[in-house]
């Protein structure tokens, strides 16, 4: 599939059917992840990934109980659903002082790559400056050591939902040359 089409095609899929998804894809993946940028070329990233449905009950739990009131409406327990969901953690060592954007390239290459192979995803936080309860609840769920920070929670699966086109902001509002 080509970049472009991958980029501007894909969506947050909450929904998924009842149907697993082959290890060799899983890893490829985790392969396009680690070809991300990384702060001074640190590759800081770890995955864990969950097929548990016992753990990933145990993350819905934790995503629903930690959810900011504005988003109460939209629950986590659709994760359930998921075949798979993967966790990225980093190596604050070899993160920079650039934890969560080290974590976020790396989830975005996830993303698009499962596009790209027919699976749906959604971008949700396993990290939160303001509450790091939320860190620290999955960082003790999954063992990660004190020394790795898990950024994001990506459930995959085959989507069975078809999302509407993005309504997006003229390019000319958010476009300024030179100068804000």
């Amino acid at each position: 599939m080509e970049l472009d089409k991958t980029i501007k095609g894909r969506r947050s899929i909450r929904k998924y059917q009842n149907k697993n998804i082959p290890d060799s894809i899983i890893e490829e993946l985790l392969d396009l992840a680690r070809h991300a940028p990384s702060s001074m070329n640190g590759q800081p990233w770890h995955f864990v990934v969950i097929k548990s449905d016992k753990t990933k009950n145990q993350i819905t739990e934790i995503k629903n109980k930690y959810s900011p009131p504005e988003k109460r409406t939209y629950k986590a327990d659709f994760l359930q659903n998921a075949s798979v969901i993967i966790v990225v953690c980093v190596d604050k060592q070899k993160s920079f002082g650039r934890e969560i954007e080290n974590g976020i390239l790396a989830t975005a290459n996830i993303m698009l790559g499962a596009y790209s192979r027919g699976l749906g995803s959604v971008y949700m936080s396993a990290y939160s400056k303001d509450e790091p309860e939320v860190s620290e609840e999955i960082r003790q769920i999954l063992g990660i050591p004190q020394n790795f920070d898990p950024i994001a929670i990506i459930p995959l699966g085959y989507p069975d939902e078809i999302s509407e086109p993005k309504n997006l902001r003229p390019l000319e509002e958010i476009i300024h040359y030179e100068k804000f």
